[in-house]
């Protein structure tokens, strides 16, 4: 706590530029502060003052300047370098004004310091006028603090102190209500939910990280959690919901919408903090939580929604679709399921079923790689690999379920239990002990949200492999390569130089980065829900992201997740970028090497 509210360690690691000036304003003001208590006990000891007097001189000069060269920086930020995120902002003359009574309380400290020094040569009550001025100008500052974005220097230290200590890769378990879940009414906001709201300070970060705003739909982070602190002016009248971008979409709802009888009293939530589009394009990537200086939890508050609406029936159509293709045949695509098997006639080796014989890993081939016309080559070069370095593996083959990672993202929490509860009776009824999942959504979920089992990611497999000697990379790939980081492996799980370590040990390879790599990674799109839908935004999260790739000048994306493959190659084929850059699974790559 004391790390990232005293140091700005978190911010620091974010954005070391901007973050060296908080720190600056930070530490000038916590040095002023003590300055001016000491004084102010001391005003009724003159003599004591005059001894001290050198003193509390140095320190007040260093933490002026230290405060005053903050706030210039800052200033210098915002309006002559003016990042984006300083683009779609409400209300910036709060902005501006707590800016400018910072500034001038810094030049009045300083006038006030020279007065107070030659005190004994000047008219005393000029001293004493120009030391209660100041006096009440901070009295009126801290008055003006909960009315502005200033509230953050009482509430953010309060933020970081009850962050959650849940791993990233756990959504935030539903509150336990006898007749509803999820977030309907104001009441059922928590009151760390209240609390983020008043520690947000309006930085842009979020949503300059989110895709769903990049891609111009009416979602913005920092919206979202502004709204809540005005959410009683909003549902007034008083207020206007704030949004980004308006979306135009016929469908704004599921068919027999209905409002809660609680809903009738009570101030929604829906319409009142984000309009039902909103609710739908995040993409639940994390990186808006990831970014936040103050662990204001956004994406926690939009899945939460979502169990509202999807258990009030107003979830929309493609959603409802999604959900009844999971239901039913345990894909989202609704697929049959006796296909989910078929990739193994297309494998160059022996593929084990689970019920055919013992094994020491069970290999969750996931929904993507079992039924994506694009992933199942990669699903079969994966077997080849696992059988050639002596794993022994099996499958569920048609037995196979989803995870439930998506459908716990989407809301539909109730769902999700009963896919968790079909599977671990499945994985007991063979034994399961480990299990090697190749999509990094079903890897959060294995790993994180499932019990007792150790889960490894197919590329910590093949690292291992590849150091271990087992599996030997000979031909070399003369190409310019550049990495992007799943969201559900990197921000959700940490694994961000594993990837980089297989690419760099294929002979020949040059590893470029895009602009937003690691935890800043651009979410490709799909996650939430959104791989079977149509997008809201004026903007495609994978258009944006396959342009990013191509700026590189690299001649291969490369993925290391199904979803991604899918998304960014649509991305680049909707962007004609075919004959610059190919979309490849670092495991195609890793294929090609070792066998050539």
């Amino acid at each position: 706590m004391l790390k990232d509210s005293l140091a700005l360690v978190r911010l620091y690691r974010r954005e070391r530029k901007i973050s060296i000036a908080h720190l600056l304003v930070l530490w000038g003001f916590i040095i002023l502060l003590i300055d001016i208590l000491f004084i102010t006990i001391l005003y009724a000891f003159p003599e004591l003052i005059r001894t001290t007097y050198i003193f509390f001189k140095l320190s007040m000069t260093v933490g002026g300047i230290l405060f005053t060269l903050g706030l210039l920086i800052m200033a210098f930020n915002r309006y002559a370098l003016r990042p984006p995120r300083f683009e779609k902002k409400y209300d910036a003359k709060d902005d501006n004004l707590a800016l400018l009574i910072l500034l001038f309380a810094a030049i009045f400290g300083f006038v006030l310091k020279e007065f107070f020094r030659f005190s004994e040569y000047t008219n005393s009550y000029v001293t004493q006028v120009l030391w209660f001025a100041h006096a009440i100008l901070i009295l009126a500052f801290v008055a003006y603090i909960p009315y502005s974005k200033l509230m953050h220097i009482i509430a953010a230290p309060l933020s970081i102190l009850t962050k959650s200590n849940r791993h990233p890769g756990i959504t935030r378990p539903p509150q336990n209500r006898e007749d509803y879940v999820g977030l309907v009414t104001r009441k059922d906001l928590t009151k760390r939910d209240l609390l983020s709201s008043l520690a947000c300070m309006r930085c842009g970060r979020c949503q300059d990280a989110c895709p769903a705003f990049n891609s111009k739909t009416s979602l913005s982070p920092m919206f979202l959690i502004q709204n809540i602190r005005r959410i009683d002016k909003i549902a007034k009248g008083e207020a206007k919901i704030l949004k980004p971008y308006e979306v135009k979409v016929e469908e704004n709802g599921g068919e027999g919408a209905g409002e809660k009888e609680e809903a009738k009293t009570e101030v929604r939530l829906l319409d009142t903090l984000l309009d039902m589009h909103a609710v739908w394009a995040c993409t639940t990537c994390r990186a808006c939580m990831e970014m936040c200086p103050v662990y204001i939890e956004q994406m926690d508050i939009i899945i939460e929604m979502r169990r509202g609406i999807i258990e009030s029936g107003e979830a929309p159509p493609d959603i409802r679709d999604l959900l009844t293709n999971i239901q039913k045949q345990k894909n989202p695509w609704g697929e049959a399921k006796f296909k989910r098997d078929q990739w193994i006639k297309k494998a160059e080796t022996t593929v084990k079923l689970a019920k055919d014989g013992d094994f020491d890993w069970l290999w969750f081939v996931g929904c993507a790689h079992s039924f994506d016309n694009r992933n199942i080559p990669i699903t079969a070069k994966i077997a080849k690999i696992l059988s050639d370095i002596g794993i022994n593996y099996a499958v569920l083959g048609r037995e196979e379920g989803c995870c439930g990672n998506d459908v716990r993202r989407v809301g539909e929490e109730g769902l999700f239990q009963v896919l968790k509860e079909e599977n671990v009776a499945l994985f007991e009824k063979y034994g399961v002990k480990k299990i090697i999942a190749t999509s990094p959504h079903c890897y959060n979920t294995l790993k994180n949200e499932y019990d007792g089992y150790d889960v490894k990611f197919i590329l910590e497999i093949i690292h291992d492999a590849i150091k271990s000697g087992k599996l030997k990379l000979k031909k070399e790939i003369k190409k310019k390569v550049t990495f992007h980081d799943p969201c559900y492996l990197g921000r959700y799980n940490g694994m961000y130089e594993l990837p980089r370590e297989i690419l760099k040990s294929i002979p020949g390879i040059e590893l470029v980065e895009m602009p937003r790599n690691r935890n800043r990674s651009f979410c490709c799109g799909a996650g939430g829900g959104n791989l079977v839908r149509e997008y809201p935004g004026e903007f495609r999260p994978n258009n944006l992201r396959a342009k990013e790739a191509a700026e590189t000048g690299a001649e291969i994306l490369a993925v290391a997740c199904p979803f991604c493959m899918i998304m960014l190659e649509d991305g680049v084929k909707s962007e004609k970028l075919e004959d610059r850059i190919k979309v490849l699974d670092i495991i195609e790559l890793v294929y090609e090497s070792a066998y050539g």
